[in-house]
């Protein structure tokens, strides 16, 4: 019988030893080769993917394979919680759970490995996917380039991230729509500079840059009924307090969770880039080729699985989240559930406090065990 509160302890050791090495992007390669060496021991397949990366592959005979896929890079913030297991490495630190996650799917391996080691019969072979680059929009996507889901056999893949809004230990999860499509938003403005005592002899881009700013956020306010966000964090523009401001620069994000949503806003920008080059005589140009899809669970996928779910500390999401996560596009290449798995904390995601209680990494290890054991 396996001993999930021995299992419980180890994948908080696991987890703890992940937090002290956070990296960033695809250049997690001490964090890879923890995870190697963990499964190193298990009766499994070990690769890389894409350098970095890690698949494990558990082979019960079976003609299809269920996937379960863990993030592993951190974010460059300095840790400040001065933990005794916070992070080594200056300027890096991992706010984001994936900590958590990799040691939940480490600990996933543990219980296929008892599977296999007690003769336990499947209906699917696993493929376990530690991924590289999650927090940029290259790791998702480039794994899908390379074809493994193809040559598995993949039936459907589950992922899940901690979530500090749900109660400790609950797990949640919607059909359709869950999370929200991601793109980075760059608008440029090019004027002409000139001093601010003769006004006239310039092309104001700071002023078309915040009429912009204005006027979008007006149209949307009026125009777009569907939830949404369009938001600008960052505005560059000018270089003395007495010279007209030749260059604006915006950056900002968008969210959306379906397609006529995402063109209406932008088609909106550029008629309203249009107006501004007439009435300020300015060069605008507009950059949303930054982006990655919505999370939608697929509906027919997450029926069968429900009743399943009942038996865990199980709450269905009332509406998705405007936070992105590029497990998406996984699901653009199979059907696909992704969960949320509550901390309680309230600690928001991407703080430079952000810590959870480990103790509930088990309950991602039971729910993906669920999973795995059921029959879709």
């Amino acid at each position: 019988m396996l001993d999930f509160s021995k299992l419980s302890q180890d994948l908080i050791t696991y987890r703890r030893d992940l937090h002290q090495i956070p990296e960033l992007g695809f250049y997690v390669y001490k964090t890879s080769a923890y995870v190697c060496q963990v499964l190193s021991t298990l009766s499994c397949k070990v690769d890389r993917i894409l350098q970095t990366g890690v698949i494990a592959y558990f082979d019960f005979g079976c003609e299809e394979t269920m996937a379960f896929r863990a993030d592993m890079d951190a974010l460059p913030i300095q840790e400040e919680t001065g933990l005794p297991y916070a992070s080594t490495h200056e300027g890096c630190m991992h706010a984001c759970g994936h900590d958590g996650h990799m040691a939940g799917l480490l600990g996933f391996a543990r219980v296929l490995d008892y599977y296999k080691k007690n003769g336990r019969k499947a209906a699917y072979n696993a493929l376990l996917l530690f991924q590289p680059a999650e927090e940029t929009i290259d790791g998702a996507l480039k794994i899908c380039g390379t074809h493994i889901f193809d040559h598995y056999n993949i039936k459907a893949i589950f992922g899940l991230h901690l979530w500090p809004m749900l109660e400790k230990g609950e797990i949640a999860s919607r059909p359709g729509a869950m999370m929200a499509k991601s793109t980075s938003v760059e608008v440029v403005i090019e004027g002409v500079s000139a001093h601010c005592g003769e006004p006239e002899k310039g092309k104001d881009a700071l002023e078309a840059a915040c009429r912009f700013i204005s006027d979008i956020y007006t149209y949307k306010t009026i125009f777009v009924p569907d939830r949404c966000i369009l938001k600008f964090g960052k505005l560059e523009s000018g270089t003395v307090r007495n010279a007209i401001s030749p260059y604006s620069r915006l950056d900002g994000t968008m969210r959306t969770f379906n397609e006529d949503t995402w063109n209406n806003l932008v088609s909106a920008m550029k008629h309203l880039g249009e107006e501004l080059e007439h009435k300020y005589g300015v060069r605008f140009s507009l950059d949303v080729s930054k982006s990655h899809p919505a999370v939608i669970n697929n509906e027919n996928l997450y029926k069968r699985i429900k009743p399943l779910l009942m038996g865990l500390n199980y709450v269905e999401l009332r509406r998705p989240v405007m936070i992105a996560e590029d497990f998406s596009f996984f699901e653009q290449q199979m059907p696909g559930v992704f969960f949320f798995l509550g901390t309680g904390s309230g600690i928001p995601l991407h703080s430079d406090n952000y810590d959870f209680d480990d103790s509930i990494i088990i309950e991602g290890v039971k729910l993906f065990d669920t999973l795995f054991r059921s029959k879709l």
